[in-house]
């Protein structure tokens, strides 16, 4: 019985974690203060008759992890004027001796405690980046593209899905070696994510395959986004000099909610058949007409604000992913944007 309660609290401790972590700043600091004025009302109650420093020392871990050291350090210091206030010299065994110093040695003590939280919080961030993100062209991997993308197909607006494929990349690594394979990705890559929105979710979910999936106004722009992305894709130059080609396949997708892999594998047949005609753009379009509505969040799918469906949100993140060696530094904010043209 004792095994089987430490597993359940093994399961539910870290997605509690995850889940504070991701709390957006507002939120945040509601818990934070409401925590706060609970510990300080208990406090008043009791007197100094009850010790009521784990309690602020649990709000001011609370604030270090959801929001860093920095919100930390003021949480712990406004709990500690807070119940110096309340409780007077009294709340110190010896405070005839010196006030300021117990003050200080006891601010001390909670700011490495804040320290070891905080850093355990960026730690854990810096973690969740490496594990989604492809560490060769910076683009979200496969595992962040489906726990990111449930939101894209959760939303009821129209939304377009480009499944890309290299084309002669063997060829490259053969004639001219790997490194310059590598570099012709990553030189694709990053031309891509300069060519769509923070906002549109980019992943390399193979050696040279790449998803683009992201909302857009209505049928019309979508085939005109497909079109240019398809036209950018084919006419980037490789710092090897190598023009690189790309076969596209381009699924639009109607205002409804859609499981993620379905769409997948729509679009990955696309892509086959473009590949069979050579670097060509497939795109396959809606049989009946659908009424655009407007976007509204998925039932059951994140906001990519905060980690995704597997528990806690995604940040509010730049979803084309980042640089390569940006990962270490890469914050946890990010902002919104709106539909393609």
């Amino acid at each position: 019985m004792q095994d089987y309660a430490n597993l359940i609290s093994a399961h539910r401790v870290p997605h509690v974690l995850k889940w504070l972590v991701s709390r957006p700043p507002a939120h945040a600091w509601i818990m934070v203060l409401l925590g706060t004025d609970l510990a300080a009302l208990g406090d008043v109650v009791t007197g100094p008759n009850l010790w009521f420093g784990p309690v602020y020392l649990l709000v001011v871990c609370l604030a270090a992890w959801c929001r860093g050291g920095r919100a930390g350090l003021a949480t712990g210091l406004g709990c500690m004027i807070a119940t110096l206030l309340i409780n007077g010299p009294t709340l110190y065994p010896f405070a005839h001796a010196d006030i300021a110093s117990n003050f200080a040695m006891r601010f001390a003590a909670v700011t490495i405690i804040i320290a070891i939280v905080a850093g355990s919080r960026s730690a854990y961030i810096r973690e969740w980046w490496l594990a989604r993100t492809d560490p060769l062209t910076g683009a979200f991997n496969r595992q962040a593209f489906f726990e990111l993308g449930e939101e894209v197909a959760g939303v009821n607006s129209w939304r377009l899905l480009i499944y890309a494929d290299l084309d002669g990349l063997k060829k490259i690594n053969d004639l001219q070696g790997h490194a310059a394979g590598d570099g012709a990705i990553r030189d694709f890559a990053t031309a891509v994510r300069a060519s769509i929105r923070r906002t549109d979710l980019f992943a390399r979910v193979g050696g040279d395959e790449f998803i683009i999936f992201m909302q857009v106004r209505d049928r019309s722009a979508a085939e005109a986004v497909a079109e240019r992305l398809h036209g950018r894709m084919n006419s980037i130059q490789a710092t090897t000099g190598v023009s690189l080609r790309c076969s596209v396949g381009a699924l639009i997708v109607a205002p409804d909610e859609t499981r993620i892999d379905g769409l997948v594998r729509a679009a990955d047949k696309l892509m086959y058949r473009a590949k069979l005609r050579g670097a060509s753009l497939q795109i396959h379009l809606p049989e009946r007409p659908h009424r655009a509505a407007a976007p509204t969040r998925p039932k059951s799918a994140s906001r990519v604000h905060g980690f995704s469906p597997w528990g806690f949100q995604a940040p509010s993140i730049d979803r084309r992913g980042i640089a390569p060696r940006a990962v270490e530094r890469m914050p946890l904010a990010g902002a919104h944007g709106g539909d393609a043209d």
